[in-house]
């Protein structure tokens, strides 16, 4: 098995409730992992004290990192962490996942597992054969997810990959060096999107593992409005380039 030194990173919004048993579960991986972890929580300025409870777990864990900054958006809080996954850290690779556990970070390891060498980028796919998203959704929910991974496929130009949307990822940093960074001009939840054209175009080899999608159980969502616009307009810039 390759070894690698791995920066976990998770943006962060208001996610009291969730970061604490979060960062639990992800220090029990690192105990037990063969990979060298870091776990980086890029907290945007969170008023419910979310930064204080990693800065507490940084105080007391190594390995543990925290990034604060204005809030911007998803987008730009990633990119504050791969810089310090990159620059700081001196990272292989980046597992990018979300702190409400809508991610099940016992799949981390599956993730790495599945960049091997020759692999630059691994979704963690809720629409390959195995992955699953929640049964109870409504239509709009299940509508919103399917067409906005048909708008990337299709309108993109991404159609070899089958869940584009998806936040859970493992992606080299060699890969993370060939993308356009300052070519992303979108903040919120498009980046994902964006971020996907830009290794397909610095020509990334994309493999999808499949994953099991959970809702929150604490907290509330912070995907709106203004995220869907911005996936759109997005899509469109795209799809002119």
């Amino acid at each position: 098995m390759e070894l690698m030194k791995v920066a976990i990173l998770v943006p962060t919004y208001n996610e009291r409730e969730n970061i604490g048993p979060l960062l639990e579960a992800l220090l029990a991986l690192r105990s037990e992992s063969r990979h060298e972890l870091h776990i980086v929580v890029c907290d945007d300025a969170s008023p419910d004290g979310t930064a204080e409870i990693v800065a507490s777990a940084q105080r007391s864990c190594t390995g543990v990192r925290l990034s604060t900054g204005r809030r911007v958006g998803l987008g730009a809080a990633y990119v504050r962490g791969m810089r310090i996954a990159m620059d700081e850290l001196g990272a292989d690779a980046v597992v990018q996942m979300d702190a409400d556990f809508s991610h099940d970070p016992s799949d981390v390891p599956r993730l790495l597992a599945a960049l091997e060498p020759g692999v630059d980028l691994v979704i963690g796919s809720r629409y390959v054969p195995g992955g699953r998203i929640p049964g109870d959704w409504n239509a709009f929910r299940k509508a919103n997810s399917r067409w906005g991974n048909r708008v990337a496929r299709y309108l993109i130009g991404l159609h070899p990959v089958r869940d584009c949307t998806s936040g859970f990822r493992a992606i080299r940093t060699s890969l993370l060096k060939r993308v356009a960074f300052d070519r992303i001009r979108v903040q919120g939840y498009a980046f994902q999107v964006a971020l996907l054209y830009e290794a397909t175009v610095a020509g990334a080899r994309i493999t999808e593992i499949p994953i099991v999608f959970a809702d929150r159980t604490r907290g509330v969502s912070k995907l709106g409005l203004r995220d869907i616009l911005e996936f759109i307009a997005n899509a469109v810039s795209l799809r002119l380039r």
